[in-house]
């Protein structure tokens, strides 16, 4: 074959994968105990409702396995169980596979980096869990617990997959452990935890692509604190905290919730309740959700020392908006919101400003969001 050949062979063939890439979306409903299959256009951020699937009563958060081949679903109400699903590789489509016990209501759910154990957190519970998932991807039913402060918000790994970390709201502490991969035990590194100012409320984590850094929202405060992570024994160090709630926004001093007051109904004052934090694939930008507000706060970050500067704070149509993710490109941000009917797709500029561009229906309550792309990377 000669060169020429060749050429048109390789174009031909990079533009076949080009073709048969989809990034589709799931989002799950509460309130009608639905997960929605979106398929999300990454050449203009158009999203279209592809599949609804029934998940169970009060699914809530989920996580997908690292090969993008299970999708793992927490339902909030005793039992309390995980439902996993089969996502086929070409269209993308849920099929339930199986169910397997939780140690409580999870308020969190992912996966090691590997996809060899389930990690959760029980905000009412306190507590955090550790089960194995076997070769046929079904959670163990041996779970491993792990008691907290007061609500647990979040578990994830680093993307080493040494070491874990936790948002421990209540007790205004990000907790540190190291992970055995041969076992999945955790093991507090040093005292087990690095403590934020009082009131902040550790959250929801992201960490930076290298690895260096994390960065932890407070639900109460609306600040993104930053970590240094040793890598060696996985230790944090505080190196900045960047806040996110401009003055116009009007907003007071967040306030612990749980279930008898979450809505904070006998209080009238418009309070500070972020949520969401993710950080987009290039590492530049850090984007935060805030529900009083109906907004997203974005940061830049200096992807050498770790350090935040908040740029803006936009206001998006989803009311109260839990959860929010991007694109595998980083070219646009879903967001979804627990009173909105609707689920948007925003365009992300080069500086972090956001602007919709299309909407799709969603299920009621909607929050929880998880992206994949299928083929073609």
């Amino acid at each position: 074959m000669n060169k020429t050949l060749l050429v048109a062979c390789a174009i031909a063939c990079g533009l076949s994968l080009h073709a048969n890439a989809a990034t589709f979306a799931y989002i799950s409903s509460p309130a009608d105990g639905l997960i929605s299959q979106y398929q999300l256009d990454e050449s203009n951020g158009a999203l279209s409702l592809i599949n609804k699937v029934s998940a169970g009563d009060q699914v809530n958060p989920m996580a997908l396995s690292p090969d993008g081949k299970v999708l793992f679903a927490a339902l909030r109400v005793k039992p309390f169980q995980v439902q996993s699903f089969s996502i086929d590789p070409e269209t993308g489509r849920l099929t339930p596979r199986s169910k397997a016990p939780l140690a409580e209501s999870m308020a969190y759910l992912s996966t090691d980096r590997q996809g060899r154990y389930l990690l959760a957190a029980s905000y009412g519970a306190d507590l955090l869990s550790v089960q194995a998932i076997d070769k046929a991807d079904t959670p163990s039913t041996d779970i491993r617990t792990y008691k907290t402060g007061l609500h647990a918000h979040s578990l994830r790994t680093d993307p080493s997959n040494r070491f874990a970390y936790a948002g421990n709201l209540g007790a205004d502490r990000v907790l540190q452990y190291s992970l055995d991969a041969s076992t999945g035990a955790l093991t507090p590194i040093g005292e087990g935890y690095v403590s934020v100012p009082a009131n902040t409320g550790p959250r929801h984590l992201a960490f930076s692509p290298d690895g260096k850094f994390l960065y932890v929202v407070g639900e109460m405060s609306g600040t993104v604190s930053a970590f240094s992570i040793n890598a060696d024994s996985g230790a944090l160090t505080p190196i900045a905290v960047a806040n996110g709630i401009p003055e116009r926004l009007k907003l007071a001093h967040g306030e612990v919730r749980d279930a008898r007051n979450n809505d904070l109904k006998d209080d009238p004052t418009p309070r500070i309740w972020a949520a969401d934090l993710r950080m987009s694939p290039d590492g530049k930008l850090l984007f935060m959700s805030e529900r009083t507000s109906s907004s997203v706060s974005v940061f830049a970050v200096d992807t050498t020392h770790g350090s935040l500067k908040f740029l803006d704070n936009y206001p998006v149509q989803e009311k109260q908006p839990r959860n929010i993710a991007l694109s595998p490109n980083g070219h646009w941000l879903i967001v979804t919101g627990e009173k909105s009917d609707k689920v948007g797709s925003y365009a992300v500029a080069s500086d972090g400003a956001l602007k919709r561009v299309a909407e799709a229906a969603s299920g009621k309550g909607a929050l929880w969001i998880e992206v994949l792309q299928t083929g073609g990377q």
